[in-house]
């Protein structure tokens, strides 16, 4: 059968719109109340069919609990404002748009941006379930069990809730990497630096303890494993950021391998790129870049952040404002506070 004009058109856009869209557009907040607002007028057993920007997959392994959603939408939540704030004083600071892909046109480079965009959300899809079966959010899993058979070699003994990494783990991997394309180079990377962002997370564990015993004397400890804060995770992340290898795809079409000989290989917790980064000073619609027209930069700063660098050497302008803050506040009995007003000259710098 041919098709004509109109219906071809018809399947390449939705086809566009499908490799497009993405889960992470559970993470825009206002987009997320939105759809909450639209899925309570769907029966439950739909809730998650009705989201077209999950795969076959994931729209299955969402429905698998009704609380699910709401755990993944806060996993990509911790994606977005952890990016933001890890790359808040460079030349690309993790934009947003409020689209299905959500984060623009960078996503068509194979660059260190894209990696630590797709490290960053499955490291947060991973750390929001794990907590979520912590904290008995879940009906599938719960504490780590597992953990207690380990050897403490009568140091402390176990006990608590410790948190059960295993299933975030599995979860992530299932949920995150469902929709990509193996045999291709982008399928490969997104793979790569997806895991890469749950072995990251993996790691950063704390050991927790109380003691017990007569007076204080912690005869007793008894300790749990719990994640640290996922603010140690994106940093972790942004030192693989800043130390990705340039990585092509083998002659088989099966795996990433370093460039050269005398390149460092890449274990699994590196992040890997193929493309170098655009330099993101000017705008470039094709790249996605809004560049740095008009972004605030430190003057006495001489890294990214600084002027110079921040700015592309095209310079930049200072306006001075006078703020107003409470100070020489007093507090008298009782119970009300006076504070006299004072006059501070603020200066910010802004890029050309």
């Amino acid at each position: 059968m041919q098709l004509g004009l109109p219906q071809l058109t018809i399947i390449i856009v939705s086809v566009l719109q499908t490799v497009h869209a993405s889960w992470w557009y559970l993470g825009i907040a206002s987009s997320y109340q939105t759809l909450k607002d639209e899925l309570e007028h769907t029966p439950e057993v739909n809730k998650c069919d009705s989201l077209p920007f999950l795969g076959p997959r994931q729209r299955e392994m969402c429905a698998l609990e009704n609380k699910l959603i709401d755990i993944i939408h806060e996993g990509a939540s911790m994606g977005i404002e952890e990016c933001q704030h890890q790359f808040q004083n460079r030349r690309w600071n993790c934009t947003t748009f409020n689209t299905t892909n959500v984060f623009g046109k960078i996503l068509n480079t194979k660059s260190r941006e894209t990696a630590y965009i797709y490290a960053i959300f499955s490291a947060g899809v991973m750390y929001s379930v794990t907590r979520a079966c912590s904290r008995g959010k879940l009906d599938r899993c719960g504490c780590d069990q597992n953990v207690r058979s380990v050897d403490t070699s009568g140091k402390f003994e176990w006990g608590g809730c410790s948190d059960n990494i295993r299933f975030g783990h599995r979860f992530s991997k299932e949920f995150v990497d469902s929709n990509e394309m193996r045999r291709s180079e982008k399928g490969l990377m997104n793979v790569w630096n997806n895991g890469a962002g749950r072995l990251n997370t993996k790691d950063k564990l704390d050991l927790i303890c109380k003691c017990h015993g007569v007076s204080g004397s912690c005869s007793i400890r008894i300790c749990w494993r719990r994640l640290k804060s996922f603010r140690t995770v994106g940093t972790y992340l942004k030192d693989k950021f800043d130390g990705a290898s340039l990585v092509k795809m083998n002659k088989k079409r099966t795996k990433l391998r370093r460039i050269g000989k005398h390149q460092k290989r890449p274990t699994r917790k590196d992040l890997v790129y193929i493309e170098q980064s655009p330099d993101f000073c000017n705008e470039d619609p094709k790249y996605g870049s809004l560049g740095t027209h008009g972004r605030q930069c430190n003057q006495t700063s001489y890294g990214l952040d600084g002027c110079g660098l921040m700015c592309c050497g095209r310079g930049y302008y200072t306006l001075v404002t006078e703020v107003k803050d409470d100070c020489d506040c007093k507090f008298y009995w009782c119970c009300r506070v006076e504070c006299k007003q004072c006059t501070q000259v603020v200066e910010k710098h802004f890029c050309n």
